[in-house]
């Protein structure tokens, strides 16, 4: 079955033919479950991690070369998300009504709505269902919801690990952020041992080779293969995150020649401006995710090799940050060119030159020189002048305010450019002469 654009995903994926490139760690989930481990799935927002859970227990996934669900196996999956005042009896009603429809079959004596059970009823009833039809699965994505939950402490975490410890229940959560630092940010749950049960496996964005045959395989089926061009175009914009690249080939496709796989000039502008609407509350998202102080470092310089190691550890674990063959880098162009717009407090920037006012710092092309007092003033009086040129007599007023009546010597300030310009290098040139005018920091083409 062909479809007008393939790249329609903006939720998690249900149909089994589009869900792709997660071999690996579907197998890996498998194998655990198959063993009576339970899982936690870790991955920052859009992901993927719900498509993962919602094809954990299918027969067959596209690119999912696994083996298949065992017969005496029962996936139940449940979306904590909504559920974050709920009190335990209210919860295990829940779940309850997930596995039915899910499509356990419940004993007879068990209502088919109820609002509250107690847990003694709750866990008699699984360990019937289990008995009868199967080890159960319980799929919890959104699990932070739960552990939030000023009403639930430790003792009903301590009543799902008891389930588990019967061997006939597993479970597998899904979080942005591990269990074990769950445990750190909500105390009330820090002592129960439920949180100890379970395996790790972190969701990253694809590889580029695997979004490239995602893009290729999908483009095709639908009868319109996109051309290479149309393809680094997208890697240009998303990169190969599966929800952002989702998005941009879905965009790709609507504007793209259907018998070329070609945009033009115009197309492309019209898809990075769409693109850039959808992504970039998602982006602030992420960049809110960041320390204040971890902000303040990326203002400073995006040379990844010059971050501290815990800061781009957690720009990976937030998928910002991809590795390659020939090491790290930003997951696209579009999303560095975003970071390098995000304004901090203490940091000035006019690339390749940005001032630390904190400290006083200068840095060119990410690199820190050494520039004296006057250097710097006159450095950052050119980066505050918004309104043009910046006059040599206002410059020296403000350099030296002492001498108001020498103001018109032009010598000391001329010897301050000099040697300002000599320690930025190639980029001497940004801070111009105005004829007859004064100072601005630029590109070149004043009169």
């Amino acid at each position: 079955m062909e479809l007008d654009n393939p790249f329609f995903h903006r939720g998690p994926i249900r149909d089994p033919r589009f869900f792709w490139n997660r071999t690996e760690e579907v197998t890996h989930a498998r194998s655990l479950l198959a063993l009576g481990q339970s899982v936690s799935i870790v991955g920052p927002r859009r992901i993927g991690k719900s498509s993962l859970l919602l094809h954990l227990g299918t027969d067959k996934a596209s690119n999912v070369d696994a083996e298949p669900r065992q017969d005496d196996t029962r996936w139940i999956y449940f979306d904590c998300q909504g559920w974050s005042t709920a009190t335990p009896e209210t919860l295990y009603a829940l779940l309850l009504e997930a596995m039915a429809a899910g499509g356990i079959i419940l004993p007879d004596d068990v209502p088919s709505s109820v609002a509250q059970i107690g847990y003694r009823t709750f866990r008699s009833v699984v360990m019937k269902v289990a008995a009868a039809q199967g080890r159960l699965v319980l799929m919890m994505d959104e699990f932070e919801s739960l552990s939030a939950n000023p009403l639930l402490g430790a003792a009903f975490f301590s009543s799902l690990r008891a389930l588990a410890t019967t061997g006939r229940v597993v479970f597998v959560t899904a979080t942005t952020q591990s269990l074990g630092w769950l445990t750190f940010a909500e105390p009330s749950a820090l002592s129960s041992p439920f949180f100890n049960i379970f395996a790790q496996i972190n969701l990253f964005p694809f590889g580029v080779d695997a979004a490239t045959a995602m893009f290729r395989h999908f483009s095709a089926a639908a009868g319109a293969p996109f051309a290479d061009t149309s393809i680094d175009f997208i890697l240009d914009l998303a990169g190969p995150h599966p929800f952002f690249a989702q998005m941009a080939a879905y965009l790709v496709f609507n504007q793209m020649d259907g018998k070329t796989g070609e945009l033009t000039p115009t197309a492309r502008e019209q898809v990075r401006v769409a693109f850039l609407a959808q992504a970039e509350p998602h982006w602030h998202y992420l960049w809110q995710e960041l320390q204040p102080v971890d902000q303040k470092q990326i203002a400073l310089t995006l040379d990844l090799a010059t971050l501290p190691p815990d800061l781009l550890r957690r720009l990976h674990d937030l998928s910002m940050v991809i590795p390659t063959e020939t090491g790290r880098r930003f997951l696209s162009p579009t999303l560095e060119s975003f970071l390098a717009q995000q304004q901090v407090d203490g940091v000035l920037r006019a690339p390749p030159i940005t001032i630390d006012t904190t400290r006083q710092r200068v840095l060119v092309d990410g690199q820190e020189i050494e520039v004296a007092t006057l250097e710097y003033e006159l450095l950052l009086l050119l980066f505050t002048r918004t309104d043009g040129v910046l006059s040599q007599s206002d410059i020296q007023a403000q350099l030296w305010p002492e001498d108001a009546a020498d103001a018109e010597n032009q010598e000391r300030l001329k010897s301050v450019v000099k040697t300002l310009r000599r320690k930025l290098g190639d980029h001497a040139g940004l801070v111009q002469n105005v004829r007859k005018r004064g100072y601005i920091l630029g590109d070149g083409g004043w009169p």
